[in-house]
């Protein structure tokens, strides 16, 4: 392992005996291998935007499937099509019960425009989720 330093973390017993059971589950060799595991990650899902540098990354947008959006998102295509490497589009039914639009970016470029397609994605009118991933 890469040059590792050891902390002391403390968890009420409740969580430790939900870690236990993701350890148990998916197959980790060690409370610590799970806890490494989740600080990875999160720390991707909060890698901030930098200026001037060029990253890749994962957007996922959720919207109802009005016309009016499904337009914006057409337009966002092309306007951003220099960043966009792959687009995956499913149509789905929420858990309460409504239909949705999900799709899927990979998305490779200029951390600014980037950062300018993820803000006009939010702007959709209708959009019932959205996330970034950085890497």
């Amino acid at each position: 392992m890469v040059n590792v330093e050891r902390i002391s973390i403390s968890f009420p017993k409740f969580l430790l005996k939900e870690i236990d059971k993701i350890v148990k589950k998916k197959g980790y060799s060690s409370r610590s291998e799970l806890i490494r595991d989740a600080v990875r990650k999160y720390v991707l899902e909060n890698n901030p935007l930098n200026k001037n540098e060029n990253v890749s990354g994962i957007i996922i947008v959720v919207y109802n499937p009005t016309k009016e959006a499904m337009e914006k998102m057409s337009k966002l295509y092309f306007e951003y099509n220099g960043i966009i490497k792959s687009i995956n589009q499913a149509y789905v039914v929420t858990s309460c019960g409504k239909h949705a639009k999900v799709e899927i970016f990979i998305v490779e470029g200029h951390s600014e425009d980037i950062s300018k397609f993820y803000e006009s994605i939010g702007k959709i009118n209708g959009k019932i989720y959205d996330k970034i991933i950085i890497f």
